[in-house]
């Protein structure tokens, strides 16, 4: 009787909260969804450096943020749930981050391009017809693991998972967001890294336009690349078919988001 009655006693106390300060860089706004898109500093004794979306507790301070600004919060930390409290500037000039552009919308055509591989060879939009292409955005500087590297080892098992289907009817393409640095040269020894076959292909070049069109947002800060990691599925037909947000999604929805569009014949 006497360890039931302690156990009901340590069950009702309730759980308390832990609490971090955290530094970031605004990406994007939801009002509607209470939530911000921060590009964050690694956390002490919590999480490293990311780019990843925080519910606000107070839905006012969303008013007064933009891409681009520099703030401080606590993070306020429970068993299942996580709230951003008392949103401030850090008081460093803000980040030139682009607007976001408006993307396409599910459904739309990709419109043309022409990039550059690691070997070289241009690639158009045209190129891609009648293949189902998967297409993230990756830098071969990024030093945060749960990114770019965790993004280019989806790929690599997306490569191992459909075989010989990536040569006939599946090329993977991953766009650098460093195209200065990310040469057809560097691209050629980070494929060589992820031993990427030969449909899955690194491009670089003028990808301005092309990321504007998939929601892809990247800036320069401090030395590194920020990014907010979209990956595309383009069907048969080139239209977009689906879009994954940041580099934390489970592989099986790749995976199945991918074969689904495998089944319709062109």
């Amino acid at each position: 009787m006497r360890c039931l009655i302690a156990f009901v006693a340590i069950a009702a106390v309730p759980l308390v909260a832990k609490t971090y300060s955290v530094d970031g860089i605004v990406v994007a706004v939801d009002a509607g969804a209470r939530t911000m898109l921060v590009s964050h500093r690694a956390i002490a004794h919590y999480m490293p450096a990311m780019l990843m979306p925080f519910r606000v507790e107070n839905a006012a301070e969303l008013a007064v943020l933009h891409p681009g600004a520099r703030i401080q919060f606590e993070l306020s930390v429970t068993k299942g749930r996580s709230v951003a409290r008392n949103i401030r500037p850090s008081g460093v000039p803000d980040a030139a981050i682009p607007a976001p552009k408006e993307k396409l919308a599910i459904g739309s055509v990709l419109p043309d391009f022409q990039l550059i591989d690691q070997q070289g060879r241009p690639l158009r939009c045209a190129d891609l017809r009648g293949k189902v292409v998967a297409l993230d955005f990756i830098y071969t500087r990024c030093p945060l693991p749960d990114v770019c590297p965790r993004l280019s080892a989806n790929f690599a098992a997306l490569q191992r998972r459909f075989g010989d289907r990536a040569g006939e009817s599946l090329m993977l393409l991953s766009v650098t967001v460093d195209p200065e640095f990310d040469t057809p040269t560097v691209l050629d020894e980070y494929a060589r890294r992820w031993a990427a076959g030969p449909n899955w292909r690194f491009l670089t070049g003028d990808v301005a336009p092309l990321a504007a069109a998939l929601g892809e947002v990247y800036w320069a800060d401090e030395g590194s690349i920020g990014h907010n990691s979209t990956t595309s599925i383009i069907g048969r037909d080139g239209r977009l078919a689906a879009q994954l947000e940041g580099s934390n999604y489970r592989l099986d929805q790749l995976v199945h988001l991918i074969a689904r569009q495998l089944e319709n014949q062109p």
